[in-house]
């Protein structure tokens, strides 16, 4: 669906509408991958800055023209950061920056957004076939939603303090001045301007909009939790998931044709096999079939349940807030180093172990180590959208590694919170789910 998307232009109209209503960027990574939602929004937060660019050197030097930096430039080298005041050139730097922030965020907020989040669902399928713990796609949002919006003001406060002063909290209130008006007006002319140089929406971008809402309505509705959904129409509730959904979606993209008005080939499709073989990402998806079968092996060898027994021994009279925290903060420090999909894979089952051995509802570990696993944000090589931002050159390592550090403590807080209060009253986590078999392993139960 992503691909489909990307082909028919529709990432560039609905990003850009953003911009054109509020200003925003958080909410394109709800349903696109956070890798892909990055490599959308950086080149258009590039264009904006360098409009504005443009519009200070106008103010400033009247119709003198500036020399343009040369194709190979960097992207910081194109908007002068150097030459720019420290109150514009930290605006640039946060605004760059927050295209990662934002895109890791928002890929928490639905389960199919990120590879850990597939892992968990999938765990979970797995280990409680017979329903004791479910975790639906209407259910995940209930969870997710409610604190991202919480992850990405802590990501605007520490990005605006760090890059701008404090002080440029309290400004947002005051009136702008002549300067700042003006750079406005040409900063908002800049993302009309460029709206409407897309053209009217077209059949293909129309197609793929009801393909992506039928998709995402038939994931919501197929197991909504509160009522019976369409996933219940067959007696066996595993052969109609998520994925037929998903799969069907993709054929008809195979044969929908992308403008049947063309009077060339009319009958061209959305996607052709020769774009999905070079553009598809096939490395991610092998590596989170690779997450899939490490977590089956550490589950099957018996591995999770010797660390859960080891851990029980180490948290043993510990309660369960500080154990929350102490796994979140766990995972959150691997996932700086390692894939969040093979954090997701190696720890998500031994979280669930250990909720079992120590009596406590298998999601209330299972789902902070999960979302913990989108919290990397401290190094270019923890994930693809901090290599891209980095690879700007317009934040240094230094700047990303305090922000990103920040960023992960008011993260842990605000999941723990949400965890102990929010979540904990709406999927009942006081009460440790009946009938959970605790696997057969060659290792003694604790």
């Amino acid at each position: 669906m992503a691909m489909a998307v990307e082909a028919t232009g529709l990432h560039r109209r609905i990003a850009l509408k953003l911009l054109t209503k509020v200003g925003a960027k958080q909410p394109v990574s709800f349903f696109v991958s956070d890798t892909a939602c990055t490599a959308l929004m950086c080149p258009t937060a590039v264009a904006l800055l360098m409009s504005m660019s443009d519009a200070v050197h106008h103010l400033k030097e009247g119709d003198k023209k500036r020399k343009p930096a040369p194709d190979d430039a960097t992207v910081a080298e194109k908007l002068r950061i150097d030459d720019m005041s420290p109150q514009d050139s930290g605006f640039c730097k946060a605004l760059i920056l927050a295209c990662a922030h934002a895109s890791l965020i928002g890929g928490t907020a639905i389960i199919t957004s990120t590879g850990p989040n597939l892992v968990f669902r999938e765990n979970i399928n797995k280990r409680y076939p017979d329903g004791q713990v479910t975790m639906t796609y209407l259910q995940w949002m209930v969870f997710a939603i409610p604190p991202m919006f919480f992850y990405l003001l802590a990501s605007y406060i520490i990005l605006v303090c760090y890059f701008m002063g404090p002080s440029t909290l309290v400004r947002w209130f005051e009136k702008p001045t002549k300067e700042e008006g003006h750079m406005k007006k040409a900063v908002e002319k800049n993302i009309q301007s460029m709206y409407e140089d897309l053209g009217d929406i077209s059949w293909g971008e129309k197609s793929v909009f009801f393909f992506f809402v039928l998709l995402i309505g038939s994931w919501i509705s197929r197991d909504p939790g509160f009522t019976s959904g369409w996933g219940d129409l067959l007696p066996h509730r595993n052969y109609l998931s998520d994925s037929v959904s998903g799969v069907l979606i993709s054929c008809l993209l195979f044969v929908w044709p992308k403008n049947p008005f063309d009077p060339i080939d009319p009958l061209a499709p959305i996607l052709k096999w020769n774009d999905m073989k070079s553009k598809f990402s096939w490395s991610c998806t092998l590596l989170i079939g690779a997450g899939y079968a490490i977590s089956e092996g550490v589950d099957k060898s018996g591995l999770s349940r010797l660390i859960s027994c080891g851990m029980r021994k180490i948290f043993v009279g510990m309660s369960s807030i500080p154990l929350q925290l102490t796994v979140t903060t766990t995972i959150v420090i691997m996932t700086e180093f390692a894939s969040n999909v093979s954090t997701g894979s190696i720890f998500i089952p031994i979280a669930l172990g250990v909720a079992e051995s120590m009596g406590v509802h298998p999601l209330y570990l299972a789902l902070p180590t999960t979302v913990a696993c989108s919290f990397a944000f401290m190094l270019p090589i923890s994930t693809p959208p901090n290599a891209i931002v980095y690879d700007t050159k317009v934040i240094s390592m230094v700047e990303m590694i305090v922000c990103g550090f920040l960023l992960n403590i008011a993260c842990i807080i605000i999941t723990s919170l949400n965890m102990n209060t929010w979540t904990y009253f709406v999927f009942s986590l006081s009460t440790f789910p009946e009938n959970i078999a605790v696997p057969n392993s060659t290792f003694p139960v604790c």
